[in-house]
């Protein structure tokens, strides 16, 4: 059990890991897991099942840190060629193998699992839950792609994917319980959830409320892509959906590795520098930094984020501190029309004071995502190899054998440019 663990977890690592990063980079972190692995099957006598258990989720946490920490290398990525295809390679036939341990494992696994949360908080499952909600659109996503939809009774106002949330909304099947930062805890409480998936930040108010009424919380992360690795993976585990959370992991992972290699292979091939982004959540000049999922984004399209040394998940930055940075695309979103249309939002960003001598702005690349792509690229959630893709288009059109990219981009667009906007 515990070799079959390791390898498991090692595997895991490998696959989510060269999707962020380079072969010499991925072959650096080949050879610290392969520690792992050696520590892994020298085990004896497992405690139990639990303790294994918590073993898969302390791996999936170095994941997020590994990943934090070589993001930052990213513009430093060396040629790929003949390198990443015997990566490839051994990649497919890692996962063959990692396919037949994951079934070992999951014949194993037994309740009662107790997991650390992303607030550090020790939660106990006695057996799978039959009965889930979850406050927000992310943790939707994230239960439904690892294939415990049907277990959902209660969401929040901003879930709308897949399209059985908005149908089982429609239909009475599931219930709404509040906005994002509004959680109505009584409703939540009627609807006797055995777990509810939640966030961190604005939501962590909530937590303590709704344990005062008896009700399991389990709040998952959201701070970067290995996070959402690890939340999909946990997830999995909690919902007895462990082999299609691995599945999902890998399938994602191989669709941000192959963009990236074809983002990586045309920098190489051009001797064309990464290009300086400027992502914008709202016009009132709040961006992003290191410590959000969305940086990460931005760095496996092989772009490079103006913010990435400010450690703030998310700020607001000076419109002369974007001026001084003098990014080569700006990107943003419809941000739900509370602004106008697309093409209102573009005419106020490039009609600001000073901001016409931006490259971005007097080259054109000033880019609004609007539709289901503005879900996709705020959201922590499963759909994130979708949000790599079009990034990468957006930045490197000629890499993808695209002659023009639009203004204003929508679902037409991206699946114009073959790109699947679901999960995985």
């Amino acid at each position: 059990m515990d070799k079959a663990l390791a390898v498991v977890v090692v595997a895991l690592v490998l696959v989510a890991a060269f999707s962020a990063f380079s072969f010499y980079q991925v072959q650096q972190l080949r050879s610290e897991v392969a520690g792992m692995a050696e520590e892994g099957a020298s085990r004896e006598d497992v405690q139990s099942i639990a303790e294994s258990v918590q073993q898969v989720q302390e791996a999936i946490a170095n994941l997020s840190q590994a990943v934090a920490e070589l993001n930052t290398k990213i513009s430093q990525t060396q040629g790929l060629g003949e390198a990443v295809q015997n990566l490839s390679a051994s990649i497919d036939s890692l996962k063959e193998y990692v396919s037949e341990e994951i079934a070992k494992l999951r014949e194993e696994l037994k309740y009662p699992l107790t997991l650390t949360d992303a607030l550090g908080r020790s939660v106990t499952f006695t057996a799978p839950p039959k009965r889930i909600v979850c406050t927000a659109p992310s943790a939707t996503e994230i239960v439904f792609a690892v294939g415990a939809g049907n277990l959902v009774v209660g969401v929040d106002q901003f879930s709308n994917y897949p399209p059985a949330v908005v149908e089982g909304k429609e239909s009475g099947r599931i219930a709404v319980v509040g906005g994002f930062s509004t959680v109505n805890v009584e409703k939540v409480a009627e609807l006797k959830p055995d777990v509810v998936f939640m966030v961190p930040g604005v939501q962590e108010k909530y937590v303590k409320a709704l344990e005062n009424l008896g009700v399991t919380v389990f709040v998952l992360w959201e701070g970067s892509v290995g996070d959402v690795y690890r939340s999909i993976l946990v997830t999995g585990l909690i919902t007895d959906h462990f082999s299609e959370a691995a599945s999902l992991v890998q399938n994602i992972s191989e669709r941000i590795a192959e963009t990236h290699a074809a983002v990586m292979k045309y920098l190489n091939q051009t001797g064309q520098e990464p290009l300086k982004v400027y992502y914008e959540l709202s016009l009132d000049y709040w961006t992003v930094g290191s410590g959000s999922f969305i940086n990460d984004i931005i760095s496996l399209a092989g772009g490079v984020n103006i913010f990435a040394n400010e450690s703030r998940p998310y700020f607001q930055a000076s419109p002369e501190a974007v001026i001084e940075a003098d990014p080569d695309v700006i990107i943003t979103t419809g941000m739900g029309g509370w602004f106008g249309p697309p093409q209102a939002i573009i005419n106020k960003i490039i009609s600001r004071p000073g901001w016409g001598n931006i490259t971005a702005v007097r080259e054109g690349k000033v880019y609004v995502l609007n539709g289901t792509l503005e879900d996709i690229l705020v959201r922590p959630g499963p759909r994130i190899a979708a949000a790599v893709e079009v990034i990468a288009r957006v930045l490197y059109p000629q890499a993808f054998g695209i002659s023009e990219v639009p203004n204003i981009i929508n679902d037409t667009v991206a699946q114009e440019w073959g790109i699947d906007l679901g999960a995985g």
